[in-house]
């Protein structure tokens, strides 16, 4: 297809159900896609739902865990700014998959040595470590992401992606955080419980690497084009953006988006941990509660992931964030006014709705900026995009942390809810400038 942003369907090429592929792209490699990311994600959450019980039991920490669970990520995103574009740039020349296998293989390593930890500051340089391989991962899962479905199917594949995804979070994050109080019951200490559920961990990151270098496509997916040297390939990325008010937007939705996860993610089992500790409820028992809510938040998100699929489809895709943003902001209200998560069963509707804002946000914003990044330099645009994402999770778990522990427990949710707000209003600006695209006048074409 010569416009990478047409909604028509080259029905010459392969689908996996309603979702129809690019030229050269196999079933199995999007299922390969599928399976490596939910892993990738779910290692991602495993490591931020365990940090908290890590903290209070092997490190003993029992003030300022926002503060230091703030400059952990601080440390994590800048290392991911550091090589996220070098990554999606080479990626386009040498291709995805030795770049994502290695990614999980840095994976395994940091999930061994990570209950080796005996102070902070081992703790912060293990994580770095680590933290190069998540790169590695997601920023060849949102390259694929772009790579692999026609425009016309992009939300669709992403909201499949996502059900995976969440599947993984469940499987891998929820999952295993409930083993340390199983290891307890079986009269293990708290510390090497912590380890045997993280060297469980790393021998799946091993066995994904293998299934990763299986069966991801060789090569780049637009091999013919000429390549650009790495400067220029960069260069270009940047001027991509800055010409395109929608890809500008994108760009500003990847650093809320990323926030946003990452200090639900973070800040809601610290928020767990820190109330159960105070009402007297064993460590391991809080750390699985936050665990088990936190899975529901994932399943709410899996059910939600077809609706918002086929809104962002129909939609112009400017509209479609516009409507996600708004389930964000619900979700983070509802999450900064929620009850006693020990005492009240309304925690589970607040974790059903914020589970729909991140299933919105999820599906929406890497639709928008694979939709506007010309095929020739999309690795290059996707990793300057996923720079600005490493930006909005070092702002905004900054700003949380002070939060959590000089104001309330409560308040990074409320602070991420306004954000959400501010950028509803960008949106709504760029969607009135911006007109109808040539893909929502395609679809109403098609539809008459």
């Amino acid at each position: 297809m010569s416009d990478h942003r047409t909604f028509s369907i080259d029905k010459t090429q392969r689908h996996i159900g309603p979702i129809w592929l690019s030229p050269g792209v196999a079933p199995r490699n999007v299922l390969t896609l599928f399976i490596s990311a939910a892993m990738a994600i779910g290692f991602i959450n495993l490591l931020n739902l365990i940090q908290p019980l890590l903290l209070q039991e092997q490190l003993g920490m029992t003030t300022g865990e926002g503060d230091f669970t703030a400059n952990v990520y601080i440390a994590l995103e800048l290392t991911s700014l550091i090589v996220v574009i070098p990554l999606a740039n080479l990626s386009d020349i040498i291709g995805r998959r030795p770049i994502f296998t290695s990614g999980f293989l840095i994976i395994c390593l940091g999930l061994l040595i990570i209950p080796t930890a005996t102070t902070g500051l081992e703790l912060m340089l293990y994580r770095i470590f680590t933290s190069v391989g998540v790169a590695c991962c997601t920023t060849m899962i949102a390259s694929l992401a772009a790579d692999y479905p026609q425009n016309a199917s992009r939300g669709k594949f992403i909201g499949a992606n996502g059900i995976f995804s969440a599947l993984g979070v469940v499987a891998v994050g929820s999952g295993l955080t409930q083993l340390p109080k199983l290891f307890t019951s079986m009269n293990y200490s708290i510390a090497d419980s912590i380890a045997y559920t993280l060297w469980i961990g790393g021998a799946l990151a091993i066995a994904t690497a293998v299934i990763t270098f299986a069966g991801i496509k060789k090569g780049r997916v637009a091999s013919h084009e000429e390549k650009l040297p790495y400067l220029e390939n960069m260069r270009v990325g940047f001027r991509e953006i800055s010409k395109n008010p929608r890809l500008m937007l994108g760009c500003g939705a990847t650093a809320l988006s990323r926030g946003d996860l990452t200090v639900l993610a973070t800040f809601f089992a610290l928020w767990v941990q820190k109330v159960g500790t105070e009402q007297g409820i064993e460590a391991v028992s809080a750390s699985a509660t936050g665990g088990k809510l936190f899975g529901l938040m994932q399943m709410a998100m899996l059910l939600f992931m077809p609706v918002i699929a086929i809104i962002v489809d129909r939609l112009d895709r400017v509209t479609a964030l516009g409507i996600a943003i708004s389930f964000a902001a619900v979700g983070y209200f509802a999450l900064g006014f929620a009850p006693n998560p020990f005492e009240s069963n309304l925690i589970y509707v607040v974790a059903v709705l914020a589970g729909f804002g991140e299933a919105a946000i999820l599906v929406s914003v890497p639709s928008l900026v694979g939709q506007e990044a010309p095929g020739r330099f999309r690795g290059s645009i996707i990793g300057v995009a996923a720079s600005f994402g490493a930006v909005g999770i070092i702002l905004t778990n900054k700003a949380a942390g002070y939060l959590f522990d000089n104001w309330s427990y409560q308040g990074p949710f409320i602070f991420m809810a306004l954000l959400n707000c501010s950028m509803l209003l960008w949106a709504v600006s760029v969607r009135l400038r911006t007109g109808t695209t040539r893909n929502q006048q395609q679809t109403l074409a098609s539809a008459d």
